[in-house]
């Protein structure tokens, strides 16, 4: 038979069975492309992974992500060497043997219809927003989502801005504010307020869809303030001569956390790809930090993926810390040591806030809706993958001592009569109402005001009011691990009661209040 096939069927057949035998040996572990062996020191190492056709040919793993236009993506242009396709010539393609595909979509519906769809196997997300999409009928927790890695903190990238005349966070009580619910502005907004014992039924909300609308209403002077992100903040400072910002997450430090979602099947059926992509991104997170030459290349990445200019794609930059492996062991609650903002601290609160104002419905616990796996399997080694160190500050000024508070918070703390002993429920008092505050906001001073009622002597109760005043900065060192300087302690006697014409005893002039002080 085989004397009477043409030399073309033959060759096709030999074909066919070296391609059988390559494949057999290749699957069989007899062959192994992605080993190599150093001649010098004999030591095996492994390539990325790499996905097998039919015949056992080797290509490079796809991959799809959809995300906004938000400078914490920067790495991410970066890697795909400024481009929304696949790049040969790209770092990721090159080192790590993934075809990227990019999906810019600023439009936050869209960006999940896209997604549930099965049109992306990651997607963008801010884990402080999640419980809206988390709760009962919310698309995530349909789609049996989960947020598996942090990639930055926004650092400045998102403001509450305001028009001229306005300067503190108690003067927004009665205003006008534009924001997008159920967002990260949304969330913004919410702690804003909090900070000054206020809430959003304090303000007048005007819904909109997203930060550029909040913006646009802005700078056409029909709000009085609109909680927005970097670059448009740049443009309502232009637009509304006075205007000002009154509050960033440059102070805000631990109040949004951008993070990627896919599927729990996803997650759990491409644990290698995953973890390489992870170590690409979190690899130039480190690099960036380093260099500001790397900065300067990868923001223009960022403007030639995302189609901005590249001094906007400059200034989104310097808004956001880049995450480290250490900063997501902290965040995925793998390092018990951590006392800060995790992200089932963020999320659970958040959770009750927006149950609050009916934004969503028993949304899912954290366990549910967040995947450590991955986070688990990183193991870079050496000190530019350590986690962020806390905020630490210099001794106060007497200019910062006496300059006005950004944002006050009045907690009544009821003590014994000429006592300063902070009680167990005054320290829960501390923990429920304060403490949350202090962490988020770790970028601005505390002001811990100590007051009495008017009975008594003045000196006695200025030392006294002085004495309550430090006995609570000393609980929130000792029980948080706040930098002392970080505080400034004042007692101020009897004089608030004394004020008001309250001259007999009062435990609402025996309170502790917390002023937010900035540089």
């Amino acid at each position: 038979m085989w004397n009477r096939l043409t030399s073309g069927a033959k060759f096709f057949i030999i074909l066919l069975l070296v391609g059988g035998l390559g494949a057999g040996l290749y699957f069989g572990g007899v062959i192994n492309p992605t080993e190599k062996t150093d001649k010098k020191s004999g030591k095996t190492e492994t390539a990325p992974k790499k996905s097998k056709s039919l015949l056992g040919l080797s290509r490079n793993d796809e991959l799809t992500i959809v995300v906004n236009t938000w400078g914490g993506y920067t790495p991410l242009a970066y890697l795909n060497g400024g481009s929304l396709d696949p790049n040969p010539n790209s770092i990721i393609t090159k080192e790590y043997g993934i075809d990227l595909s990019i999906k810019v979509i600023d439009f936050f519906d869209d960006s999940r219809n896209t997604f549930k769809s099965g049109n992306a196997d990651i997607v963008y997300c801010t884990v402080d927003a999640m419980p809206v999409e988390m709760g009962s009928g919310g698309t995530m927790a349909l789609s049996n989502a989960q947020v598996w890695l942090q990639v930055d903190w926004s650092r400045g990238g998102d403001l509450i801005v305001v028009r001229k005349g306005i300067t503190t966070v108690g003067q927004l009580k009665g205003k006008s504010i534009a924001v997008a619910e159920g967002t990260a502005s949304h969330t913004f907004l919410i702690k804003v307020l909090e900070s000054n014992g206020l809430t959003v039924d304090d303000v007048k909300i005007v819904k909109v869809s997203d930060g550029i609308e909040a913006a646009r209403l802005f700078k056409a002077g029909q709000v009085d303030a609109a909680a927005v992100w970097t670059p448009d903040d740049l443009d309502c400072m232009d637009a509304q001569e006075g205007s000002k910002v009154l509050i960033s997450t440059n102070t805000a430090k631990y109040v949004i956390a951008d993070g990627l979602i896919s599927t729990k099947e996803f997650i759990e059926e491409n644990q290698d790809l995953l973890v390489r992509f992870a170590t690409a991104w979190l690899t130039v997170n480190a690099e960036m930090a380093q260099s500001t030459t790397l900065q300067k290349e990868a923001a223009a990445a960022f403007a030639e993926v995302f189609g901005m200019d590249e001094f906007f794609s400059e200034n989104g930059v310097e808004k956001v810390r880049f995450t480290t492996v250490g900063d997501n062991k902290n965040f995925f609650g793998l390092n018990s040591q951590y006392n800060g903002v995790d992200g089932e601290e963020l999320y659970s609160k958040m959770s009750i806030k927006y149950q609050s104002l009916n934004l969503t419905t028993n949304p899912l616990p954290w366990r549910k809706v967040s995947n450590t796996t991955i986070v688990e399997q990183l193991n870079f080694g050496g000190s530019e993958q350590l986690a962020e160190a806390t905020t630490s500050f210099a001794p106060a000024t007497a200019a910062v001592k006496t300059k006005e508070a950004v944002s006050s918070k009045k907690v009544s703390i009821n003590f014994e009569t000429n006592s300063y002993f902070l009680s167990d429920d005054a320290k829960y008092i501390i923990d429920k109402e304060f403490a949350g505050l202090a962490k988020d906001f770790a970028g601005l001073r505390i002001r811990v005001e100590g007051n009495t009622d008017a009975t008594g002597n003045d000196a006695a109760n200025s030392t006294l009011s002085f004495k309550r005043a430090q006995s609570v900065v000393d609980y929130l060192v000792k029980e948080y691990g706040f930098d002392p300087d970080r505080f400034i302690v004042q007692g101020n006697g009897s004089r608030q009661a004394k004020a008001a014409g309250v001259l007999t005893s009062n435990e609402n002039y025996r309170r502790t209040d917390f002023q937010f002080v900035e540089e």
